[in-house]
């Protein structure tokens, strides 16, 4: 029997000859030597058996055709200027790699809302139960360019009013303005005003109600935001193992509407080769262990991988937070 008859024989699954060589890799070794590798089909009958130690000699000896291979069996893969990418739809596509029920953490579909971005904490805390202290949580941490925001924000809403006396620096102002029931805030006053936590706390019980509302605002947007942008980097983290960087997203024609653009989430792989190389020797032997069989990686990933676990902050970062307070002030107040 021929080579050619060898080579039919195993594309259509028949390889009891496989034992005269004494293994498949001394065969793929032979067809190779005399130049035949192409004439094998990695998509023949021979997929139950030995598809994978063919696309591990692929990888071994003409690393095109294992790409090509991969590329065309793996839908979520693109080798992009030679690296393996994975492109999905949505990044909430990666959940599958974490647990679906997770003890003391975060399920799989609330992993799936974090990185679509539609996450909802349950209508997140009462922004009036997240700090008893609205001057110390906002106020002392504003910057210069807000500072001076609040400042004129007061004196406008405060021009013309006659503030009572509650404090001693009022008391003190007041007195200094001749008049001792009351005291006019401007621009000669306003700064020692808002340093005065007392006098604040005042302000804002009364003539200030509306910037105290405004406050708790900012603060609970801010800390809500934080505790989100902690849980996506916590989810994010986990995933660091398995791609490289943040990823990005590509416009690309419909591939059924004309005139129709789609929006693709592409992330490049880390450990792609070696992953799929360990799955593949793993998976020797067995249907339902070839790339065929999976059609993703990310299926893969999920079947032969153990899932990932992540658990929630207790509190978000009191950096992030404050960064936010300054960000959103001038939007709320």
């Amino acid at each position: 029997m021929d080579i050619s008859d060898l080579i039919e024989k195993f594309n259509n699954g028949e390889t009891d000859f496989i034992k005269y060589f004494s293994n498949v890799s001394t065969f793929l070794k032979f067809v190779n030597k005399r130049g035949l590798l192409d004439e094998l089909d990695p998509d023949g009958k021979l997929s139950d058996d030995y598809q994978n130690d063919l696309v591990i000699f692929y990888y071994e000896n003409d690393k095109e055709k294992f790409n090509k291979f991969v590329d065309k069996h793996l839908g979520d893969v693109e080798y992009i200027n030679g690296t393996p990418h994975l492109v999905i739809n949505s990044k909430g596509e990666l959940a599958q790699l974490f647990c679906k029920n997770n003890r003391n953490g975060i399920d799989r579909d609330t992993v799936e809302a974090i990185l679509d971005g539609e996450h909802d904490n349950n209508g997140w805390w009462s922004y009036h139960d997240l700090t008893d202290n609205i001057y110390q949580s906002v106020i002392e941490e504003l910057n210069k360019e807000n500072f001076s925001y609040l400042k004129n924000y007061i004196l406008k809403h405060l021009e013309g009013i006659k503030v009572d006396i509650n404090t001693e620096l009022l008391e003190s102002i007041a007195e200094q303005q001749g008049h001792p029931e009351y005291v006019i805030v401007d621009p000669s006053n306003i700064d020692q005003i808002v340093n005065d936590q007392e006098t604040m706390d005042d302000l804002m019980d009364n003539d200030l109600g509306e910037l105290k509302n405004e406050l708790y605002s900012v603060y609970g947007n801010a800390y809500n935001s934080a505790y989100e942008d902690d849980l996506y980097e916590n989810v994010w983290g986990k995933l660091d193992d398995y791609f490289i960087g943040n990823g990005v997203w590509d416009s690309r024609p419909h591939v059924y509407k004309k005139d129709t653009s789609i929006q693709k989430f592409i992330i490049p792989i880390h450990n792609f080769e070696s992953n799929i190389l360990d799955y593949l020797k793993l998976n020797n032997g067995y249907q339902s262990g070839t790339l065929e069989y999976w059609g993703s990686y990310l299926s893969i990933l999920s079947e032969d991988w153990e899932c990932l676990s992540v658990y929630p902050s207790d509190y978000p970062s009191s950096k992030k937070v404050d960064e936010n307070i300054n960000d959103m002030f001038t939007s709320y107040i």
